[in-house]
């Protein structure tokens, strides 16, 4: 991952905190939750200065829960797990969708672990503070009837990725967005300079070349983690695999 302290001053900051918090008083911290990228951050800056646990709220969570101990102990992570039976037949529920109704309530981003819309379910995965907020507030997404209830546990079966292929001509990052977001060259640098995208959380606005495990966020297109090279043509373009998130 192409990562480097710049952009993340004030996460950095905040972890550092906590982290001194947790040895100087010698209680359990938690965060709120966090991007890969984050996580990736804390698990440098803890190293084995502390003891942490990462937990989303169910195995294979996207973003995740960090939380530290000065002690040996039983992790809590303060995660609550709604769900709401919904009949998606007459009107599909995007994943947009649900995050744009919990926004619209006020609730910050940080505040909401992974959302996963099924077939005939959402499942909302929030710090535990917030869960009675949404109960009591949310009663239609997309003009479908959803109810909240909180679950003890949950399995999740669904895929949250789907892999796609991309022909680029290099690695740089206009390259990249001119061919995952369809559009040229040109307008694809003018995204960059506008601020519609991101790298590993970090708006850009210049050119940069990707690394594996890159994620890129391209505002209206979606969110991606650039995992490999897969091939290279007979015209020297490159095939490359990304996972893109549903």
């Amino acid at each position: 991952m192409n990562f480097n302290e710049k952009g993340h001053e004030l996460f950095i900051s905040q972890i550092q905190d906590q982290i001194r918090s947790c040895q100087k008083r010698y209680q359990m911290v938690q965060t709120s939750f966090l991007t890969p990228v984050q996580q990736e951050i804390v698990q440098k800056l803890a190293g084995k200065k502390i003891m942490y646990s990462l937990y989303g709220g169910y195995e294979n969570a996207q973003r995740k829960v960090a939380c530290f101990s000065s002690y040996e102990t039983d992790f809590e992570y303060g995660i609550t797990i709604l769900v709401s039976k919904v009949d998606l037949r007459f009107r599909k529920v995007s994943h947009k969708d649900v995050l744009g109704s919990l926004m619209n309530l006020g609730i910050e981003r940080e505040m909401l672990g992974d959302l996963i819309v099924e077939e005939d379910r959402i499942i909302i995965f929030v710090k535990e503070k917030m869960a009675e907020y949404i109960m009591q507030n949310t009663n239609r997404i997309a003009n479908c009837p959803v109810s909240f209830e909180i679950l003890d546990n949950i399995t999740i079966t669904s895929k949250l990725t789907e892999e796609i292929l991309v022909n680029a001509s290099s690695l740089r990052l206009d390259a990249i967005i001119s061919s995952l977001a369809h559009v040229s060259r040109s307008e694809a640098t003018m995204m960059l300079r506008r601020g519609f995208v991101k790298l590993n959380d970090v708006v850009l606005e210049e050119n940069r070349q990707l690394c594996n495990n890159d994620f890129v966020s391209i505002r209206r297109c979606g969110r991606f983690q650039f995992k490999e090279v897969k091939t290279v043509t007979k015209k020297g373009r490159l095939l490359l695999r990304f996972d893109k998130f549903i």
